[in-house]
């Protein structure tokens, strides 16, 4: 796959995730989601309610950052090497009614995932993923949607790349990242005026929706269409990882709510076998501010749109560590629904942290937490790490064959 397909976006703390058996009996499996910088923006949530299957993240790690070491509490947004915009601050004048967090109960228990395994996938692009050496084991192929320049090459494969991978069993994962995609300024919404990204919330991109929905539509009792919206959706506004630290931004976060059901209903409309979920940057968990709403408080903000989704995604894109914070997002994720990680890979590329995450995830111990807690599926950002040397491919052929759900056809 071109570069196209690579994400370029802003660097993040972590970067860019099973419900019924209905929805992973296709699968095989029993039912129970990148860093933060680039101009700072409010945080938001996912949503859920359905199953999933896998998840994985196209192309380069664009978006380098830094935060707390794994283990060490915050009550500051991590910091990215990307922008030093990025740091959360409480700004004069919010109503605190923007402040606090719903008074609504937050959690259910968790939407534990029964079969005590996992739905594996990767990314960057469907060509790439039928080409794997890893691809025999995967059920789950992932792509990419960043801007309206991929429509073209996406609608190419509607009539081969797209009808064979769901043929062959496997569900297909669309990940869609618009941090890189349109400009970022004041825009007028019906919750007043906005600052963040423009094309998230414009009619243009729910148009591009019902495109992409009906060049990755199967049928309603094929394999899963999995949709991660917006992932690492908190880079979108002004400021990053915080629903309150301007009226503006909190604005942003709403119309991005609206934005994000439309655009859900346009694909269980248009593609029935679609699935969808919002793509929640893993790093979010690390810190908390409840002053702006800002870390673990910005979930609560976001519990609407969860509930009424068909999954949850996040992704795992620190460079020092991920196996903890995957635990961390699922135990909040799972509240509302199955859980996915949507794509998985230091962002930095480091072999080191990849395998040592790797052979954390790839104990009974660890497959047993997490899928108790929800985790369904996870995806591979790319082939880069497994590829390296023929001990990281053994690594994760040997977790895959243990702990993975192989495609419904075989």
């Amino acid at each position: 796959m071109t570069a196209k397909l690579a994400r370029t976006g802003p660097a993040t703390v972590g970067f860019m995730s099973l419900v019924t058996a209905a929805f992973l009996g296709l699968a095989g499996c029993q039912p129970p989601t990148r860093a933060v910088s680039q101009p700072a923006a409010g945080a938001s949530a996912s949503s859920s309610t359905l199953p999933v299957a896998l998840a994985s993240a196209a192309g380069s790690n664009g978006r380098p950052g830094t935060g707390p070491a794994v283990g060490e509490a915050s009550s500051a947004p991590p910091a990215s090497t990307a922008s030093p915009a990025m740091r959360v601050t409480t700004s004069p004048g919010i109503p605190p009614s923007l402040v606090s967090p719903p008074s609504a109960p937050l959690a259910s228990p968790p939407t534990a995932n029964s079969s005590g395994k996992l739905l594996f996938g990767l990314g960057p692009a469907l060509d790439s993923d039928a080409a794997s050496p890893i691809a025999a084991g995967l059920g789950m192929f992932t792509t990419w949607y960043n801007s309206p320049s991929d429509l073209g090459f996406l609608r190419d494969w509607a009539s081969n790349r797209i009808p064979q991978t769901y043929a062959s069993g496997r569900s297909i994962h669309l990940v869609v990242w618009l941090d890189g995609t349109g400009k970022v300024g004041t825009n007028q919404t019906s919750h007043g005026p906005a600052c963040g990204r423009d094309y998230p919330l414009s009619t243009a991109f729910l148009d591009d929706a019902r495109q992409l929905a009906d060049i990755f539509k199967g049928t309603a009792g094929g394999p899963p269409l999995y949709v991660t919206l917006f992932t690492e959706f908190q880079t979108y506004a002004c400021q990053t990882n915080a629903w309150a630290p301007s009226p503006e931004v909190t604005n942003y976060y709403l119309a991005l709510k609206d934005k994000y059901l439309a655009a859900m209903s346009i694909f269980h409309s248009v593609a029935p076998n679609a699935k969808v979920s919002l793509g929640w940057g893993g790093w979010q968990a690390r810190y908390d501010d409840p002053s702006t709403g800002g870390g673990r408080s910005m979930f609560p903000y976001f519990a609407d749109v969860m509930r009424q989704s068909d999954f949850q995604s996040f992704q795992a894109m620190q460079s020092d560590s991920n196996s903890q914070d995957i635990l961390d997002m699922t135990r909040m994720l799972g509240q509302y629904g199955p859980v996915m990680v949507a794509h998985f890979k230091p962002d930095n590329g480091s072999q080191k942290t990849w395998t040592a995450d790797l052979r954390t995830l790839f104990t009974d111990a660890y497959i047993r937490q997490a899928t108790s807690m929800g985790l369904f599926a996870l995806s591979f950002m790319d082939q880069v790490n497994l590829a390296a040397d023929p001990t990281a491919l053994s690594l994760v052929r040997s977790g895959i064959d243990k702990y993975g759900v192989l495609p419904a056809a075989r």
